[in-house]
C-alpha cells in the first residue's frame, strides 16, 4: 500500500463515547457498592474509599499514615504473610490518601476474587496498626522528606499552597520534620477507628462483576457490624496571602523553579469547559502557547505547562516549570506576556479547532474502558455528577467560540490576581 506523506489524513468529527452503564445499592450497614461490568474482562478491580484524607485529619501525616499501615498487620497475618497471599493469586493492592478522600484498591482475577477480596476486608476491619510498622513507615517518609526539601520544585509548590490557601488550611498542605516524631500509634488507631473502621465508605467494583465477586463482596463487606460515625464534619478557613510575587532563596541551586497560580474555575461551574479549553490552548499540551514560547522558541526550559486543578472546597489554576537561574526573569515576563495576548486577542479558527482535537482526544483517554470508566466515576461522584458529566462537556467545548474564549480570558487570567512564586537562587 503507497502512503502519500504529503496529504494529511481527513480529521473526523468526533463522535459521542459510549459510556458503560452502573448499578448501585447500599448495604444495611451504610456501606455503598457501585457495579459497573464489562463482561469482557477476566480481572477486576475494587476500589474502597472513605471519608479519611488530610482534610479530616487531627494533625499533618495521620491520614496518610493511617491509611498506609493498612497492610502492615491484622490480627490475624502480619505483614509478610499478608504479602504472600496477594503475591501467591497475582493480585496487586494499593494505598492512597488525597484531600478528602483516603482509599484502598484491589486488582485481582475473577477466579480469585474468593481468596482476595477477604483479605483486602480484613485489612480494613481487623488491622491492628503495629507499632514497629509505623516506627519505620515514619522513618522511611522522613528521608523521603528531606531529600524532597532541598528540590527547587518542592520549595516552590510548599510556598504557592501557603500564600493561595494559609498555614492553618488543610489544603496549604504544611509539613514540618516535627510532624513525623508526634504520630503515634494511637494516634492513628484512634483516627483509623473513627474514619476507616468507623467511617462512611464507598466500594466501586469495576471488570466483569460476576455472581461470585457479588456474593464476596456481600459476605465479606455486608455482614459487618459497622458503628455509626457521627463526627463534626471539620470547620477550615483560607487565609490566603495578597496577590504578588515571592522568592524562596536557595543559594546554592543551579535552576529556579516557577510557579504562577491563582483561584481557578471548580468542576461544577457553568465556565468549566470552556476555561479547560481555553487553559489547554495556553499550556495543556505540549503544542501549547507556552511551550511553544519558553521552550522551542526562547530555548528557557525542557517544560511548562499550564493546569486547572478542581477541589471539593476550591479551584486553582496554575503555571509550572523549571528554569536556568539566569532566565528567572525573561521567563517569568514571557509567561505574563502569553497572558496577555490570550487575553486582548481571540484565539485564531485553525488554532482553536486544532485544540479542540486534541482536547476531544484526551477526554476520551479519561474513559478509556471500563477501569477508566470507574476512576472517572469515583472522582465525579464527589460532586454529585456522574460520566455522563463528559458528553456535557465535550457539547459545551464543540460550541466554544474564540470571543467566549477571550472573554473567560479576561474574566479568569487577570494579572493582578497573580501569584508568582520563585524558589532558587538570586542573581
Amino acid at each position: 500500500m503507497n502512503i502519500n506523506r504529503k496529504i494529511s489524513p481527513v480529521i473526523s468529527e468526533l463522535s459521542v463515547p459510549t459510556l458503560l452503564s452502573y448499578t448501585r445499592e447500599t448495604f444495611a450497614n451504610g456501606t455503598e457498592v457501585i457495579w459497573v461490568h464489562d463482561p469482557n474482562q477476566e480481572v477486576f478491580k475494587m476500589d474502597i474509599t472513605f471519608d479519611a484524607g488530610a482534610y479530616y485529619q487531627p494533625q499533618p501525616l495521620t491520614a496518610s499514615a493511617t491509611i498506609n499501615m493498612l497492610n502492615e498487620g491484622t490480627k490475624r497475618h502480619s505483614s509478610s504473610q499478608i504479602a504472600e497471599i496477594f503475591d501467591y493469586y497475582g493480585a496487586y493492592t494499593d494505598f492512597n490518601s488525597g484531600m478528602h478522600k483516603a482509599e484502598v484498591n484491589l486488582f485481582s482475577m475473577n477466579k480469585f476474587a474468593g481468596e482476595t477480596i477477604p483479605v483486602v476486608a480484613e485489612l480494613i476491619t481487623e488491622s491492628t496498626i503495629p507499632a514497629n510498622e509505623l516506627e519505620i513507615y515514619l522513618r522511611n517518609k522522613l528521608q523521603q522528606f528531606r531529600i524532597e526539601k532541598q528540590k527547587t520544585a518542592w520549595l516552590a509548590r510548599k510556598e504557592m499552597y501557603r500564600v493561595m490557601f494559609g498555614t492553618r488550611h488543610p489544603y496549604g498542605n504544611q509539613i514540618s520534620e516535627q510532624d513525623y516524631t508526634r504520630i503515634t500509634p494511637e494516634l492513628i488507631r484512634q483516627f483509623y477507628t473513627a474514619r476507616i473502621l468507623s467511617g462512611k465508605s464507598r466500594i466501586i467494583l469495576s471488570g466483569n462483576i460476576t455472581e461470585t465477586i457479588r456474593k464476596r463482596v456481600q459476605e465479606s463487606f455486608a455482614i459487618s457490624n459497622r458503628p455509626v460515625n457521627d463526627l463534626p464534619e471539620p470547620e477550615h478557613v483560607f487565609e490566603p496571602v495578597k496577590p504578588g510575587r515571592y522568592h524562596i532563596e536557595k543559594a546554592d541551586a543551579v535552576q529556579t523553579s516557577i510557579r504562577i497560580g491563582k483561584k481557578g474555575v471548580g468542576l461544577a461551574d457553568k465556565d468549566y469547559a470552556g476555561f479547560l479549553l481555553l487553559n489547554t490552548v495556553l499550556g495543556g499540551y505540549f503544542g501549547s502557547r507556552l511551550m511553544s514560547n519558553i521552550r522551542e522558541e526562547k530555548g528557557y526550559t525542557y517544560g511548562i505547562q499550564s493546569f486547572n486543578v478542581s477541589l471539593p472546597l476550591t479551584a486553582y489554576w496554575g503555571i509550572s516549570t523549571d528554569v536556568d537561574n539566569k532566565h528567572t526573569r525573561a521567563a517569568i515576563d514571557e509567561i505574563l506576556k502569553e497572558i496577555e495576548k490570550i487575553r486582548q486577542e481571540p484565539i485564531p479558527s485553525d488554532e482553536l479547532n486544532r485544540v479542540k482535537s486534541f482536547f476531544y482526544g484526551d477526554l476520551l483517554r479519561e474513559i478509556d474502558g471500563v477501569f477508566s470508566q470507574a476512576d472517572s466515576l469515583k472522582q465525579k461522584l464527589i460532586y454529585g455528577k456522574d460520566n455522563r458529566f463528559y458528553i456535557d462537556i465535550i457539547d459545551r467545548v464543540k460550541h466554544c467560540t474564540p470571543d467566549e474564549l477571550q472573554e473567560l480570558a479576561q474574566r479568569y487570567l487577570d494579572p493582578a490576581e497573580l501569584y508568582i512564586v520563585t524558589a532558587g537562587k538570586t542573581i
